[in-house]
């Protein structure tokens, strides 16, 4: 057949049209779909979940992206109206959604404990999971574990690998968290990645809510420099949650010894405009009024009559996503706090502690500078803290009942009687740097800034010792730095992490070495400037199994309590040297998926030794005491934990710790005299204890509920409370082993109770400087949780 030229050129012409107009047309029907990949159980954002999408009918997926940190992915649906998206992140099941592209916004929710599904297997690592593979000798405690119980974050703490907490009676009683044998200031306990104030007794760790941490990472030996702050056994890091939706948790917990808590915490987004509003509270209130035996007078017993605590805070939040800086936010509070002080030794009826503190703070985060290189955040926390110790009591009482006049006219906790009226400022900025050189190497630059002014006043202790007993204003001031650089090798099966640090310190101070009893202390000024490092390496052989070894020449700056006193019977301590310490770390950690017949097997060995000079001690003179540089010890240990996924609703754990720490001072502190204790064990130390539990969890016992049921175990063996110089000083904490049982309900992941049993067997147990805990305590919380995706 003949073609025309006329039907030749029209065919061109038309070829050419639909050339042009098809790309149109196929533009035309592109869809931008931005999804939003949350937590099913809080409605958290989930940074780096693995996006697939591909056509109804397409045999795979081609298309693939990662969330942001809020989230969200932004995607392109071609000429469809329905398409099929494969959403992956590792800790939660797989989903697979069918959506429609004439919706421009879609959420999907993932729920935790992921699993194979149609033969895709989950890659990537979640958080927890990279940190625990970190080089550092590293703990962490996922929060999702702890959310709806009835348990404080000291008894979590309490049962982690290699860390032992110390208590000296119920709520809001002092406490000292232990690390490898080094306790009380020379652990850092940090709130995001911030040093708190706790080495002045103004918070205790049991007040903290336990459904407002995401997580609790317990560094052991090993201080990052990230964190720019000093510490020689390690640190106790709190992060938590952070949420980009709408936002409700509120529960109410009744115990034992009229325990009460409560709280509430709330998240208000404006997504279009990039605002977030946060507040939210707390109360804690517990009587404590168990009975208990007076120690070395263990035939008589007594209740804590006079023991009562109680305790609040209020925090907001207002946040900017929308401007320069990916984040600026700014918190502030107001916390109040009260408390009688228990008599254990003597009985004590009248002195009791006030104190309130007004908190500010401010973050700013940019990211993806230089070329998506560099990222900075700097954190800046002012406080204002007032604290009224009062002692007035002119009759004494005894435990028999008795009652006598003070000694000393007035007071029963020392040789005056105080009305003290302290004011404490202090201020932390802390600057960071983390410059990403390649996808295998990174420089971390960490710089925190610390001051601290104290105005102490108490006329009436004045009044009776004839000098200004509080003592002048007292400041302090420190710089820690740190420089860090991490390189992946080997195909990233080698991490290796430097790390050197610069401690600086200078205060003004009174003098403790020239104080007597008719004149008062003069000030001294004092500065100290020392250098720091870290070595950690982890190798990864084959999938699964880590090998790790760290070193960290550790330093800890003297902190205010220790510098200022108290201005009650700790008098001020000019001239305090850094405490310094050689930290060594060698272990591994295997953690292999369906191994042996079970779902997950985690199993770490870890053996530590560290070598610790000029330790700080709290030395007795006259009536009163004082901070010195007046210990040396020598430190080495073991421990080991294995955990596992018996079946997906069986998990069963058991960890054991074993740290011998020994005096290594030759003389004793300014003297030639040897030493009486040198190689003896250090008393209030637990050198052996054990934690063990088991947990079953199900969705299918009863419909729309999840049931958790748990066990926990803790043993301990006796340990000394007093140097035991002869046979006839049987100073010993006997061994104990206590048992704690409990269930948790929740229903469609908002309504949930939780009831637990602490002590079930109702067992005697005594704590650090034999100080007598609670036996037997019942608890109940009700908690309510509601998320609002923001679309």
């Amino acid at each position: 057949m003949k073609v025309s030229r006329y039907d030749y050129t029209s065919k061109c012409v038309s070829l050419l049209l639909l050339s042009i107009l098809f790309p149109l047309h196929l533009y035309a029907q592109t869809n931008t779909v931005e999804l939003k990949v949350v937590d099913a159980d809080n409605g958290n954002g989930i940074e780096a979940a693995t996006v697939q999408w591909k056509p109804i009918g397409v045999p795979s997926f081609k298309n693939g992206a990662l969330t942001n940190r809020r989230g969200i992915v932004q995607i392109q649906a071609k000429g469809v109206d329905s398409y099929v998206v494969l959403t992956r992140y590792v800790g939660y099941e797989t989903a697979i959604d069918t959506l429609k592209s004439s919706i421009k916004k879609h959420t999907i929710r993932l729920r935790a404990n992921a699993r194979e599904l149609d033969g895709v297997v989950v890659t990537g690592k979640s958080k927890v999971q990279f940190m625990r593979e970190s080089p550092e000798a590293i703990t962490v405690i996922n929060g999702k574990d702890l959310q709806g119980r009835s348990v404080s974050l000291e008894t979590i703490l309490d049962k982690t690998i290699g860390l032992k907490v110390g208590q000296t009676g119920g709520l809001g009683s002092s406490s000292r968290i232990i690390v490898h044998g080094l306790e009380g200031n020379r652990i850092q306990i940090l709130w995001d990645g911030i040093p708190m104030s706790t080495s002045d007794g103004t918070f205790s760790l049991d007040e903290i809510p336990i459904d407002i941490i995401e997580r609790i990472e317990v560094y052991k030996s090993i201080i990052p420099a990230r964190f720019g702050c000093d510490g020689l056994g390690g640190a106790v890091n709190i992060v938590t949650k952070e949420f980009s939706t709408d936002y409700l948790d509120a529960s109410y917990e009744l115990g034992s010894y009229q325990t009460h808590k409560g709280n509430v915490f709330s998240r208000k987004n404006f997504p279009k405009s990039g605002i977030l509003l946060g507040a939210g509270g707390y109360y804690t209130s517990a009587k404590n009024d168990y009975s208990f035996r007076v120690p070395e007078r263990e035939n008589l017993l007594v209740k804590r009559d006079h023991d009562r605590f109680r305790s609040y805070m209020l925090k907001g939040k207002v946040a900017f996503t929308k401007l320069w800086f990916d984040e600026i936010s700014t918190e502030f509070g107001y916390y109040n706090r009260f408390n009688e002080i228990q008599g254990v030794l003597k009985n004590i009826q009248h002195a009791e502690n006030k104190s309130s503190m007004l908190m500010f703070e401010n973050k700013l985060i940019k990211k993806g500078m230089l070329n998506n290189r560099l990222h900075f955040e700097s954190h800046f926390s002012l406080s204002h803290t007032t604290n009224n110790f009062t002692d007035t009591a002119r009759v004494n009482h005894d435990f028999e009942g008795n009652i006598y006049p003070s000694p000393n006219g007035q007071g029963e906790t020392g040789s005056v009687p105080h009305a003290s009226d302290d004011n404490f400022f202090e201020f932390n900025e802390r600057i960071n740097f983390d410059y990403k050189i390649s996808s295998n190497h990174n420089f971390n630059l960490n710089v925190l800034f610390n001051y601290a002014h104290e105005q102490p006043k108490d006329d009436l202790a004045s009044k009776h010792a004839g000098f200004e007993v509080a003592g002048f204003p007292r400041k302090k001031t420190s710089i820690v730095s740190g420089l860090t650089y991490e390189s992946k090798l080997f195909s990233r099966k080698l991490t290796n992490m430097l790390s050197a640090k610069h401690y600086y310190l200078n205060s003004k101070i009174d003098d403790l070495t020239s104080y007597e009893i008719s004149t008062p202390p003069k000030q001294k000024e004092n500065t100290a400037s020392q250098f720091g490092w870290i070595e950690a390496l982890k190798y990864e052989p084959f999938n699964g199994f880590h090998l790790k070894a760290s070193y960290q020449r550790a330093i800890r700056l003297p902190n205010s309590k220790e510098l200022f006193g108290d201005g009650i019977i700790t008098f001020p301590a000019a001239g305090l040297k850094p405490e310094k310490s050689h930290n060594f770390n060698l272990g591994f950690l295997i953690d292999k998926n369906n191994i042996l017949g079970i779902s997950r097997l985690q199993f770490e060995v870890n053996s530590f030794y560290m070598q610790v000079s000029d330790m700080i001690k709290l030395i007795h003179q006259h009536m009163a005491a004082g901070y010195v540089n007046a210990e040396k010890v020598n430190i080495k240990g073991l421990e080991t934990e294995l955990k596992a996924d018996i079946t997906p609703s069986v998990y069963a754990y058991a960890n054991f710790t074993y740290q011998d720490v020994r005096d290594a001072l030759d003389y004793l502190p300014k003297s030639t005299t040897p030493n009486p204790t040198k190689g003896m064990r250090v008393p209030n130390i637990p050198y052996l204890f054990a934690n063990f539990g088991a947990e079953y969890h199900s969705d299918k016992l009863l419909k729309n509920w999840h049931v958790k049921a748990f066990w926990n175990g803790k043993f301990t063996e006796e340990f000394f409370y007093f140097w035991e110089l002869t046979e006839q000083q049987k100073r010993r904490i006997p061994r104990s082993f206590t048992n704690d049982l409990g269930v948790l309900l929740t229903y469609r992941n908002k309504y949930s109770i939780a009831l637990e049993c602490h002590n079930i067997a109702n067992k005697e147990v005594w704590d650090q400087f034999r100080r007598p805990l609670a036996g037997r305590t019942f608890y109940i919380k009700l908690r309510y949780v509601f998320s609002k995706d923001i679309f």
